[in-house]
């Protein structure tokens, strides 16, 4: 599973501070997140059969198919919040899972991906960051948000979640590499198409700009963006010339501020790429 391919859309379930004696809450399997700090107290969590003692300021993120259970062995505090991270269309039909609901395979639709079963991560229990206090700081301003159960108040919750989620992310997530990434042209040859479409471009010009040669650009180019750089740029041009004709700007103007050199170019390039002469468009477009 690629993480890539998740929509990172925050729904939760409940937040708030559990403030208990000494207690026991039996196995019971997850189909959601679980962001557990503790405040005061010392809790054991047995999460898949391996045994961790949790003290004052450890924050721990338990995920979907986590079978668990958590023993309090002291007065305990423990903000906390059950909640997804990824979008779900049937996502208000899941539920925080009770003890004793360890086989959750009746569910198993609604059960959130888990982020360890991502090709780029491996997230600890007992988390372990840069900015403790920041992400601890955000758990608290989910909950206090959370309670006041307004619509703003909701909407600044799942807002302050994506935002604990991004730390997380940037945290634990490991470096990628792409044959691409690392171009320089990719930085900036779409704002330099857009400044300068009324001026006359060459793939030299930009390969220069780039440090690479003519063939070489063309070929990373063609790489990232799936054609050519002269089409790349014929296309925005036509793109903006559809935005300037459905102003109602004339067709001559048109032709002059998109790069073509002449009226004739111009409409035989626009009617190829739209199917209609730069008139015919401009017409439907009233």
């Amino acid at each position: 599973m690629r993480i890539e391919s998740l929509d990172a859309a925050p729904y939760i379930r409940s937040a708030d501070y559990a403030i208990r004696p000494p207690f026991l809450l039996g196995e019971r399997n997850l189909l959601d997140y679980i962001i557990f700090y503790v405040q005061e107290g010392v809790f054991e969590l047995e999460v898949n059969r391996c045994l961790h003692v949790l003290k004052e300021g450890d924050l721990c993120l338990l995920q979907p198919g986590d079978v668990h259970t958590i023993k309090g062995i002291t007065n305990t505090i423990n903000p906390y919040v059950h909640l997804d991270f990824f979008y779900h269309s049937s996502r208000e039909s899941s539920f925080i899972t009770l003890p004793g609901q360890v086989d959750m395979t009746p569910y198993s639709s609604l059960m959130q991906p888990r982020l360890n079963a991502c090709e780029h991560f491996q997230i600890p229990l007992v988390l372990e960051t840069d900015h403790p206090h920041q992400m601890r700081d955000l758990l608290f301003k989910i909950i206090e948000s959370w309670q006041l159960q307004s619509y703003i108040g909701i909407l600044d919750a799942h807002q302050y979640a994506y935002q604990w989620y991004t730390a997380l992310i940037k945290q634990y997530m490991k470096p990628q590499t792409s044959p691409v990434s690392s171009k320089p042209f990719l930085n900036w040859i779409t704002s330099y198409f857009a400044f300068h479409i009324s001026e006359p471009i060459t793939v030299s010009d930009m390969a220069k700009r780039a440090g690479l040669s003519s063939s070489r650009f063309t070929v990373l180019f063609k790489e990232h963006f799936g054609i050519t750089p002269y089409q790349y740029l014929l296309k925005i041009r036509i793109e903006h010339a559809r935005e300037l004709l459905r102003k109602g700007e004339a067709i001559q103007t048109v032709s002059e501020y998109c790069g073509f050199t002449d009226v004739h170019q111009f409409s035989k390039t626009f009617k190829a790429i739209s199917g209609l002469t730069p008139g015919r468009f401009k017409q439907q477009g009233k």
